[in-house]
Parts: C-alpha cells; structure tokens; sequence
C-alpha cells in the first residue's frame, strides 16, 4: 500500500510535474460528506513515487494514488496549490496526465473561495467538471477539463477524481497514477489517447486535399453526414459519439459510404468483443473468420491485383469508387443488447483498421478518412424497472414497471404516485443497456441518466417519455421529499437543509456548498447567490 505524504514547495509556476516539489500538499478528498475520509475514520494513501510506464510520459516521478472502495464515486487525489488562479468567465483548459487499470470517467473538482466573501471557507467546492477528452485504461492519457466561471473566485486546491463510477461495482481498491497537471488556453490533449481503437495518425490531422473525403456513412435505410463538402478544414478522423446506428441480433444489413474521390476501398469494422480493438482476419476466400471485426470491405489482395476480392468472397475491381459496392453481412443472433463501436474507413487496400501509413500509399495523403459512430444492438422491446421507497412509479393505466416491457424507440407514459406525506421532485431516469455496470465501456456510452422535473409532469401527475429516452432498458427513480421540510437557504455558505439539489443535466450533488448559478430544488429552478 501507498503511504501519505505531504511536501512543501514554494512556486508552481503555471504546471505541477512531481519531479519536484512544485505543489503545497498531496492528500486524498471526497465530496460525499458523510465520507469515512472526511470523518477521520480512513486515511487516504497518496504518493510521489517513480514513473511506471515510460510511454508517452518521461517523468521520473508521478503522484500515486490508492482509489479506495469506502470512497464516494468522486473521491480522488488533493493537489494543493501553492499559487491559486482565479476561474473567470473565459474558459481555461485543466490538463492532467492519468494511467489507471479501469474505464470510466475522470472529473475535476476545484476547490476555493470568492474574493468577495472573506468568511468563506477555502474548500468550498467551486466547479465540478467531467473530462472533454477520452481517457482509455491502460496508458497514459491527457484528460482535459475546461472550467470557467462568474469570475472574483480563487482556486486553491485541484481534486482529481479518477473514477466517477458507481463504486458498488469495485472488488478492490486499485492504484491510479498522475501526473503534469497544466492549466492553459488550449483544449487540444498533450497525448492522444491510448489504448482504446487506436488510429495511425494523431486525432488533429486534417485532410491534406480537398478533392477527395468521406462525406457521409450509411447502415440500412439511416444515413449520417460526416460533412458537408471535402475541405482542407475537416478532420480525418471523427467520432459521431452523440449519433448513433441500431440493429438487432440476427439482422442483415447494408452498409455503405458517400466519398468524393477515386478509386479508393472502403472496409467497416464493429468491435463484437467489446474489448476497445478490432480484428481484422479473414480466410483465403476474402470471407472474414469467426471471431473477426471487419464485416464488410470492397476490396482486398495482398498483391494488388486488378481483381481481388471482397467480404462476401466475391470478385471486385481494384478500381472505381467505394460508393454502394460494400456488401451486406449479419449480425450474429447470439450478440447480446448494449452499444457497441463501429468504424468506417476509405484507404487502399488495407485491412488495418487504424489506416496504412507506409510509403507507398498512406492514407492521409491518399485522401483516406475514419469515422466511429455507436451501434446500439437492441432486442424488438426493452425492459422497464423503477426502485422507489415513499412512492411508486407505474404506468399511466397503473400498470407496475418492475418486469413491464415496452417497445423498443417508442414513447410510453409513466405515473408517479407519493405515498402519503410525501410529494416529489421529479424522475431519474437511467436508460440504455447493463444500467447496474459502468456507464462508459472501453470509451463506449452504455447508459445515461436523464432528470425529468416535476414540471414536465400534467395535473395528474404522468409524464410521456419520449422515444429518444426509449433507448435501452429504463430504470427509474421517482425523486420523492417529505412535504415536512423545508428548504434552508444560507447566504454566506449556501447550505440546503436536507432536499436533494440537481444540476441542469440531472446530476444529483452530494454536497451541500454547491457553487453559485442555477439548479434544480424540489424540482424547481433556484438561482444560489
């Protein structure tokens, strides 16, 4: 186990490296309040300790850090500042190097206080920001956090949450490194990300002509636009994570791409496995093997011949467009519900799904491009559960949701019923697929949580979900309070007695000090001043 330490320095002139003592103290922090870390019962164990993987970072010393299981999902390492910066209303850009064995997300959490409020504790917490850049198990990562604010605030401490997953699901305590921690105006990671579905080229390079470029990608009868025209302006490789694909297990499918430009080839991959790459095998006929990623492809031959062959084992010309020659394939019956990552690619005559990059023909300079998109493979209903004490949640007709079924992308109506003394705030719904596991699989959204307030809800208290939400399998969770208490609003520390409190995004807050700007309270829209 890591022992604690705490250092001293005297400057931290604009960047935390650990090689020396640029930092004030180390320690461990949670926002949960009722945190054994926070009552003294537990001792965090935090470290300088030397760099264990040289890749991508040659410090020679890191910050070790024990994630511990009796912490909260927003426990994380302390860094103390010796120079506070004020968050302002520009965005600043938080860089911070971290290499951890599990996915999920990382979360910044700033600690401080307004210049305004002399009375105002140093550890009250100021922002709370998810990472805007992927961080991949297994290397080291560049998570970037951009923070602002209202400005006259003074940041003393940076918390680094390295895991905002529900902790039920650990077994044990495992050990996470950081490093580099630099705050700037930049929002471009330092690294790439590791790990995960690399690519041969960084995630900034752009086409090097405008005369060739994938425009759009296509599974069925959907289509998704890439862009709009080929310019020296787009990125060769983009990641559609807000769009997505669906099909079923067992369905057959056709993809294909829109491309300007030729000739060129293009191949499809879907990450069946679930384990952050793709396999690319198949046999002498061009038919991929069990067990392969690649589902379909124009062209193939190892000696690039003037006819090769394509996914369906049939003759294809070398020659000539990539539009609608993609042949069709089916997704395996036996594949089980949740999203999954699915990669288009135009290059030349490569199976590589990271794209070829050697002399002869690279797939920047070919005009070549990847695009990743989810694929949500989903069943024809999804099931409906609710887990609620002080109320229930049925359907509108009263029917219990605990193994209700629904169809799948379709609306339906839900009541929420409060027991007696009892009214409530609103709903939580969890919706997509493995809703008691992570939330983010090898970079791959599995579920999100929606906030649905009570002002959405009609005179009777039903509330339509819309198709949108119709995802994947809904857990929901009525947000019931007691009619009995009242809100306790405090100007200095802005504490609120025991209501739950919501961010816009429907994000519960643990702590009690949330910073100034708008929330959600009893299912209302209050400004904290």
């Amino acid at each position: 186990m890591l022992m604690l330490l705490v250092a001293m320095a005297t400057s931290m002139n604009g960047q935390i490296t650990f090689d020396e003592a640029d930092y004030k103290a180390v320690g461990v922090y949670d926002t949960w309040e009722q945190s054994p870390f926070r009552s003294g019962e537990l001792e965090g164990n935090v470290a300088i300790v030397d760099n264990p993987d040289t890749t991508n970072n040659n410090s020679a010393k890191v910050l070790g850090m024990q994630r511990s299981v009796f912490g909260s999902n927003t426990f994380g390492a302390r860094i103390d500042l010796n120079e506070t910066f004020e968050l302002t209303t520009s965005t600043k850009y938080v860089h911070v190097l971290i290499n951890k064995p599990r996915d999920g997300r990382v979360m910044l959490i700033g600690l401080g206080k307004r210049q305004d409020r002399g009375g105002q504790s140093a550890e009250t917490e100021q922002f709370w920001q998810y990472s805007s850049t992927q961080v991949n198990a297994g290397g080291w990562c560049d998570a970037v956090f951009p923070i602002k604010g209202n400005g006259g605030i003074d940041i003393y401490s940076l918390v680094v949450a390295p895991d905002v997953e529900s902790p039920h699901r650990l077994a044990e305590d495992f050990v996470v490194y950081i490093d580099d921690i630099e705050i700037n105006s930049t929002a471009e990671p330092r690294i790439e990300a590791g790990g995960d579905y690399p690519i041969a080229f960084t995630q900034t390079q752009r086409y090097t002509r405008s005369d060739r470029g994938l425009l759009k990608i296509k599974l069925g009868t959907t289509t998704k636009t890439v862009y709009s025209s080929c310019s020296t302006n787009n990125l060769a490789y983009r990641y559609l994570d807000t769009q997505k694909f669906a099909v079923k297990p067992g369905q057959t499918v056709t993809p294909n791409v829109q491309y300007t430009g030729a000739p060129m080839h293009a191949y499809v991959y879907i990450d069946y496995g679930m384990d952050g790459k793709f396999a690319a095998e198949i046999g002498n006929d061009g038919i991929p093997t069990d067990g392969s990623d690649i589902v379909s492809y124009t062209y193939y031959d190892a000696n690039l011949a003037a006819t090769g062959k394509n996914s369906a084992g049939e003759s294809a010309a070398k020659s000539g467009s990539p539009n609608d020659r993609l042949p069709a394939f089916t997704v395996p019956s036996s594949l089980s519900y949740g999203t999954y990552r699915m990669r288009y690619k135009v290059d030349w005559n490569s199976l590589d799904p990271a794209g070829r990059m050697d002399d002869a023909n690279p797939i920047i300079q070919n005009g070549g491009a990847i695009v990743d998109i989810p694929l949500v493979v989903h069943g024809d209903d999804v099931e409906v559960s609710e887990a609620n004490r002080n109320g229930t949640v049925t359907t509108a007709d009263g029917t219990q949701l605990d193994g209700y079924k629904t169809p799948y992308g379709k609306a339906f109506k839900i009541k929420v019923e409060p027991s007696g003394g009892f009214d409530y705030d609103g709903v939580l719904i969890r919706h997509g697929y493995n809703l008691s596991g992570d939330s983010i699989v090898h970079g791959n959204k599995q579920w999100t949580e929606t906030f649905v307030p009570k002002s959405k809800f009609n005179e009777e208290n039903i509330y339509t979900i819309p198709s949108s939400i119709v995802d994947g399998d809904l857990q929901i969770e009525g947000l019931f309070v007691s009619t009995t208490i009242d809100v306790a609003w405090h100007e200095n520390d802005k504490t609120v007695g025991e209501d739950k409190i919501y961010d816009l995004s429907g994000r519960r807050l643990n702590q009690s000090r949330p910073q100034q700007g708008l929330y959600i309270v009893n299912g209302k829209k209050r400004v904290l001043e």
